[in-house]
């Protein structure tokens, strides 16, 4: 390749180049606890990934050179291993970062269960946190609704309430109140209610204060949270992050993951689970994408150690840890991010709180279904001890119906090539295509069918091999076949009636190419979203089964046996 083009600019002039083996950049994401760095080099002709570090972003940069040095020593050119350390602090950078912090916004509503609830998941789901909430139903007084707002530090206000074409009375009172709680700032509010009380609601601030946006709830059974919640993105970058809204890692995942989608023809999900952030971008084939981006969903989130938090983590878990040490153990996650766990039991909470994180965010997107690949991104995900840990994770978590590809950002590169301009993001991330996801494998997750019954049955096609199956799956099994990174097959797919892959229509047979990894093919017909017993000791058992097959080589079933 050539220095030419439009990616050119990022890499040293030859003028300033010491040497052949002097040829590289920095990608950097700056993030709440840990920062991350890949370092990018030219090697036999091509740029490739040539190493990649993270540390605590408390501990400066001195430190993460230092990390990056000892990790490239040992294969470096020995005319320029001496020099490492300057050539990394003079090379040129690709830089994205968290937000420095998130948006504060106050929402007041006639309904919590609906107005209010809708309202409060387009705002949290856009990157804001909702500082004080306020609605007609709340069970306090108009009094105590009032000094509340008023005693609320918000960047913005929402209100929202009433359906289309409809007069409420309360939508109005509340909208007083906001009124009068914000004063003589000029804080900006946003109204998501009624469209025939939009012009009254108006009158309440001063000219220009207020933006209307489409009504969340137009009625009681229609809820579209896109047009708010693209307001409130836009809002938010403006406020929080006026300028190099390009380099906030939401923004940057977003276009990475569009860009990938659109290169390779693909429907891709992109999870970016942080230490206070939680990023989901769905991209489909022609780099469309919209994204959802949660203040709250990292995991320091304040819902893992609220009240019944520690509880209901404590029930997820596979070992016998108690309640207490669980609490305990989410407090430290929640002051001190950048720890890493020093234990097993710590371990397994740090990965109870992911799972459970991300079936909230799954829930929240509603059935996950067509999806092509899927790729975790961020520390926990993508920093597992076991390939079969972060497969699993995402599995349990996302559960996607369907057949996809798992993959993660393991050097975390996605993020700072997403900061690159438009120009250039293409052909930046075409020169490391190849090194930018690990596969994990491809599964196949199917839903309905009877307990203890056979739900499906895989047949698998691989050129010089011998052809497997048909493998029988039983509802509520999971069962890892080979098929190695780089390797396709070709599976013939049989589900029983009232089994689904989760498709528009309810087929019973199903042909598609797959390509392996660290995995294999995981066949998995365990429910979505999962379910457990109710007893402890068989809700463990049954937690330690599905950890133990995703520890395993995955292997191909001897004809007769039970997966």
């Amino acid at each position: 390749m050539t220095m030419e083009g439009p990616v050119a600019g990022l890499l040293p002039s030859p003028s300033k180049r010491p040497g052949p083996a002097a040829e590289l950049s920095l990608l950097v994401d700056v993030g709440s606890a840990w920062t991350k760095a890949v370092v990018v080099a030219r090697a036999r002709g091509r740029w490739r990934i040539a190493g990649h570090a993270a540390q605590p972003s408390a501990w400066g940069e001195e430190e993460l050179v230092n990390a990056l040095v000892a990790r490239l020593a040992e294969g470096a050119d020995r005319r320029v291993a001496d020099r490492l350390a300057e050539l990394l602090g003079t090379a040129p950078r690709i830089a994205c970062h968290t937000p420095r912090r998130a948006g504060r916004i106050g929402l007041a509503a006639i309904s919590a269960e609906l107005s209010g609830a809708s309202a409060r998941r387009a705002a949290e789901s856009a990157g804001w946190t909702v500082a004080e909430a306020a609605t007609a139903d709340d069970g306090r007084s108009l009094v105590d609704r009032l000094s509340a707002l008023q005693a609320a530090d918000v960047d913005a206000w929402l209100l929202a309430g009433g359906f289309d074409h409809g007069r409420a009375g309360q939508a109005l009172e509340m909208a007083g109140l906001v009124a009068a709680a914000r004063g003589a700032s000029r804080t900006p509010v946003l109204w998501a209610g009624s469209a025939a009380l939009a012009d009254e609601v108006a009158t309440l601030f001063e000219p220009g204060a207020l933006q209307t946006v489409a009504n969340p709830r137009p009625s009681a059974t229609e809820e579209d949270l896109v047009p708010l919640r693209h307001t409130l993105e836009g809002l938010l970058q403006q406020l929080v992050e006026p300028g190099g809204v390009r380099q906030l890692t939401p923004v940057s995942f977003r276009r990475a993951v569009a860009e990938l989608a659109r290169s390779t023809e693909r429907r891709v999900l992109g999870v970016d689970l942080g230490a206070r952030y939680a990023s989901w971008v769905l991209a489909d084939a022609d780099g469309t994408a919209e994204s959802r981006v949660f203040a709250e969903g990292g995991l320091s989130a304040s819902s893992l150690v609220g009240p019944g938090g520690p509880a209901r983590l404590a029930r997820l878990l596979p070992l016998a840890i108690d309640e207490l040490a669980v609490a305990d153990a989410l407090q430290n996650l929640r002051a001190r991010p950048g720890t890493l766990p020093q234990t097993e039991d710590e371990l397994a909470i740090m990965h109870g709180a992911a799972r459970q994180l991300l079936a909230q965010g799954a829930a929240d997107e509603g059935a996950i279904s067509g999806i092509d690949l899927l790729i975790g991104s961020g520390r926990t995900l993508a920093a597992a001890p076991r390939p079969g840990q972060a497969a699993q994770l995402l599995l349990d978590g996302v559960r996607p119906l369907g057949v996809t590809e798992l993959a993660i950002d393991a050097a975390g590169a996605l993020p700072p090539l997403g900061a690159l301009d438009d120009a250039e993001i293409r052909e930046g991330m075409g020169m490391l295509r190849d090194d930018l996801l690990t596969p994990l494998g491809a599964a196949v997750v199917c839903r309905g069918g009877h307990p203890g019954q056979v739900v499906m049955r895989v047949t698998v096609h691989r050129a010089g091999w011998p052809t497997t199956g048909p493998v029988e799956l039983r509802s509520g099994q999971l069962q890892l076949l080979p098929l190695g990174r780089g390797q396709s097959a070709e599976l013939e797919i049989e589900l029983e009636a009232g089994v689904t892959l989760g498709g528009p229509r309810r087929a019973r047979r199903a042909q598609v190419t797959v390509t392996g990894g660290a995995l294999g093919l995981i066949l998995d017909a365990r429910e979505v979203p999962l379910s457990m017993p109710r007893r402890a000791d068989d809700r463990r058992a049954v937690l330690a089964g599905w950890r133990d097959a995703f520890a395993r080589e995955p292997s191909t079933p001897v004809p007769g046996d039970q997966p």
